[in-house]
């Protein structure tokens, strides 16, 4: 489709190139992936195991052009990762948006540069400007399994919004005043993925947040399924152009995940669910414990080891009425407010806490994966919606289980 690249290639011309000075992409090694060449910078002293982030330049552009404006070797030396710039293909040095050309190579190039630098396949993160960030978000529907989490910057892809393989976190910045992908889209894209992620409908809004440019606004929807955020940074009077002022944002968003999700919210090495008076048990721990779920006949049997030791149960009922089995907890901690919290299922098939305000509130399937987690309000509140199945809800120190 050529109107969209000759569109983003009219701005080019108009962009400010940042005068900081610094390395150039001379400064950079080039190497060779299936006859195309990415750039690549390696911090010295770079530990094993390190991360790796992609910046893609826009339509017409080129490695040499989005380096000399953001400079991510700034960020690299003293985060410790490797940064490469790969060159979209010939004639308007485009990017594949629709098609599996390019997602295709850039697994490629992921798997060389890990290979090579003896990186971590599990945090790598993609970024781009204006059909870059188009790119980055055609990736997610592509090769999700390669990618921890995307920061598309002015690039609201002109096909729509894929349909990601899973929950990605994204970060994503764009300038009001942008004159080729314009602001007053935004939110409609983006929408389209906090909706796929079952994000909170309400953003978390940080108003005069600092940016070295412009006047900002950061918008945070979450934590979505499998503990996302998907994150917008509104630059008030920016137009559409690449900016170092943004990488340090990034940066600290992107770094918290790997491709299983949160990097906190690691696996943890226990083989069965933790006492009431540890943390929120991890995904692994649910999915590994000796009290596997069974189900049987239409009902959740409980096997002979259960989920934690079970000093109550609640009936499950579904909305038409079928008995679904029990809603066990783990023995109560001596912590009075604990003993409020409920958990049931609605008439509209939502998991629903009641009596947690303040309390962490992680939701696992019957595989152990954590597919929602937030914050107690106090009232009762709708947690999570899914497939039809058992759950594990943990609150604060209390574990239940539950169906839909």
């Amino acid at each position: 489709m050529k109107f969209p690249i000759l569109l983003l290639a009219a701005a080019t011309l108009s962009f400010a190139q940042w005068g900081g000075g610094g390395k150039t992409i001379r400064d950079y090694k080039k190497v060779s992936v299936s006859g195309r060449d990415v750039y690549v910078y390696a911090p010295s002293g770079l530990a094993e195991n390190s991360p790796l982030l992609l910046s893609l330049h826009g339509a017409n552009q080129d490695p040499d052009y989005q380096q000399s404006n953001t400079h991510w070797e700034t960020v690299a030396d003293t985060a410790g990762f490797v940064v490469a710039y790969p060159k979209g293909g010939e004639g308007y040095s485009a990017w594949d948006i629709s098609g599996d050309q390019d997602t295709k190579w850039i697994s490629a190039v992921i798997d060389q540069l890990v290979k090579d630098y003896k990186l971590n396949p599990k945090r790598v993160y993609l970024s781009g400007f204006s059909m870059g960030g188009m790119f980055s978000y055609h990736a997610i529907s592509k090769i999700a399994d390669k990618i921890a989490a995307i920061a598309p910057c002015s690039g609201t892809n002109v096909y729509g919004a894929s349909k990601a393989q899973r929950p990605m976190p994204i970060f994503h910045p764009h300038g009001t005043k942008d004159d080729v992908l314009n602001y007053s889209q935004v939110d409609g894209f983006l929408k389209n993925y906090r909706d796929q992620f079952n994000c909170p409908s309400q953003a978390e809004v940080k108003e005069n947040y600092p940016n070295s440019e412009n006047s900002a606004t950061l918008y945070s929807w979450g934590p979505c399924d499998n503990g996302v955020y998907i994150k917008h940074l509104k630059l008030e009077g920016r137009m559409h152009s690449p900016s170092k002022a943004d990488i340090s944002d990034i940066w600290n968003f992107v770094k918290g995940y790997d491709v299983d999700g949160p990097i906190g919210a690691a696996p943890a090495s226990s083989s069965s669910v933790e006492s009431s008076a540890s943390g929120p048990a991890s995904s692994a721990s649910v999915a590994r414990s000796s009290g596997s779920i069974a189900r049987s006949s239409g009902s959740i049997a409980r096997s002979s080891g259960s989920f934690g030791r079970s000093s109550s149960s609640t009936t499950i009922t579904s909305s038409a009425g079928h008995h679904w089995g029990t809603s066990s907890t783990t023995a109560l901690p001596e912590d009075p407010s604990l003993l409020k919290i409920s958990v049931f299922t609605s008439s509209d098939n939502y998991i629903v806490v009641a009596g947690a305000q303040g309390k962490a509130i992680t939701v696992f399937n019957s595989l152990g994966h954590v597919v929602r987690t937030t914050r107690g309000l106090g009232t009762q509140q709708k947690v999570y919606t899914g497939a039809k199945g058992m759950y594990i809800v943990k609150v604060g120190a209390r574990t239940f289980k539950t169906a839909l």
